[in-house]
C-alpha cells in the first residue's frame, strides 16, 4: 500500500469519497458500505477461495452499480455446512483477520443467529460486521450467509470498481450468483404465495424490470434456472402468469421513480415481466410440440 498509516490512509480516501458523492449525487454513506464490502470480501476470498458467493441485492450493485436498487445487507452463498452459531462467528473472525492487501481496516464480528430454513432444512445465518480504520469506526454491515450447495452451480466472476485503487491495491474478483438463477429467484420471490398474508416482495418486481431494462435478461437461457429454483423448493410452476398483489401499484411506482425506470408505472412493469414469463414458457413449449410432431 502506498500510504505510511491508516490515518493517511484514512484521510484521503475520506476525501475521495466526499468528492465522488457530490460528484455523481451518490450518498456517502452507500459509498462506504461499498468500500466495506470490498473489504470484506477480498478477505473471505484471499482466506476461503471458491468458499463465498455474493447474492442477493449486493450482486445486483455489483452489476449495476450507482443503477441498482440501494441495498445495506450483503448477502453470501457459502460452499460448506455450518452446525451453530459460534461456528460461524469462528470461521468470520479467523477469515477477516487476514489482511492481504496491508490495508489497515480492522473488522469486528458480532452477534451471529439463525434464521429461517428451507424446504430442505437448510438455515440461513445472520452476521453483524463493524469495521474501524484508523482506531475510528468506518461503518456496519449486515451479513445473511446461505450454505445452500444447490444455490451455487451457476455463478459469474467480475473484477469489482476498486476504491483502493489509488493507494495500489488491486481490484479484487467476486463470485457472483449468476444473471439467469438471480433473475430465476427474482421471480420466485415476486409469485411466491403465502397462506396467511400477501405477498410484499415488490422490490423483485423492481429489479426484474431493472435487469431486463439493462438488457440482463434471456428468457431462453433463464428459463432453466427457473424450473430449478421451483423444483428446488418442491413447488409448482403457475400454468399462467398470475396477478401481483393489489397494494404493490404505489409502492412500486415510487421505487421506479427513484431508478428512474423507463416502465414508470406499475402496469407497465406488469406487461414487462409476464412477457418474459411467457418468452420462457411459451416458445418453449411450443418447440417441444414442434419436434414431437
Amino acid at each position: 500500500m502506498r500510504y505510511a498509516s491508516p490515518q493517511a490512509l484514512r484521510m484521503a480516501l475520506s476525501q475521495r469519497l466526499l468528492t465522488q458523492s457530490e460528484t455523481t449525487g451518490v450518498s456517502l454513506d452507500r459509498l462506504r458500505r461499498r468500500v466495506l464490502f470490498e473489504r470484506i470480501i477480498t478477505r473471505l476470498y484471499a482466506a476461503e477461495p471458491g468458499i463465498w458467493v455474493v447474492k442477493g441485492g449486493m450482486a445486483l450493485e455489483v452489476r449495476l452499480r450507482d443503477e441498482a436498487r440501494l441495498t445495506k445487507d450483503l448477502d453470501l452463498g457459502l460452499r460448506a455446512t455450518v452446525q451453530a452459531s459460534g461456528d460461524l462467528k469462528a470461521r468470520l473472525i479467523e477469515a477477516l483477520s487476514i489482511d492481504p492487501d496491508k490495508d489497515g481496516f480492522m473488522l469486528s464480528v458480532g452477534s451471529v443467529k439463525r434464521l429461517m430454513e428451507d424446504n430442505q432444512g437448510q438455515a440461513t445465518w445472520r452476521a453483524s460486521i463493524a469495521a474501524q480504520l484508523a482506531g475510528k469506526p468506518f461503518g456496519g454491515m449486515q451479513v445473511d450467509v446461505s450454505p445452500r450447495l444447490y444455490e451455487l452451480d451457476e455463478t459469474d466472476f467480475m473484477v469489482l470498481p476498486n476504491f483502493l485503487d489509488f493507494a495500489g491495491i488491486q481490484p479484487p474478483e467476486v463470485e457472483l450468483v449468476s444473471v439467469d438463477r438471480h433473475v430465476a429467484e427474482k421471480f420466485h420471490g415476486m409469485l411466491k404465495e403465502f397462506p396467511d398474508r400477501e405477498n410484499t416482495r415488490v422490490r423483485d418486481l423492481v429489479d426484474l424490470v431493472l435487469l431486463n431494462e439493462h438488457g440482463l435478461v434471456d428468457p431462453e437461457r433463464a428459463v432453466e434456472s427457473v424450473r430449478s429454483v421451483w423444483a428446488e423448493r418442491n413447488e409448482i410452476l403457475p400454468d399462467e402468469f398470475p396477478s401481483l398483489p393489489v397494494s404493490w401499484p404505489d409502492r412500486y411506482e415510487a421505487m421506479a421513480a427513484e431508478l428512474n425506470l423507463a416502465a414508470a408505472s406499475f402496469s407497465e412493469a406488469v406487461a414487462v415481466v409476464r412477457t418474459l414469463w411467457e418468452a420462457m414458457f411459451d416458445k418453449r413449449q411450443r418447440r417441444t410440440s414442434a419436434d414431437s410432431c
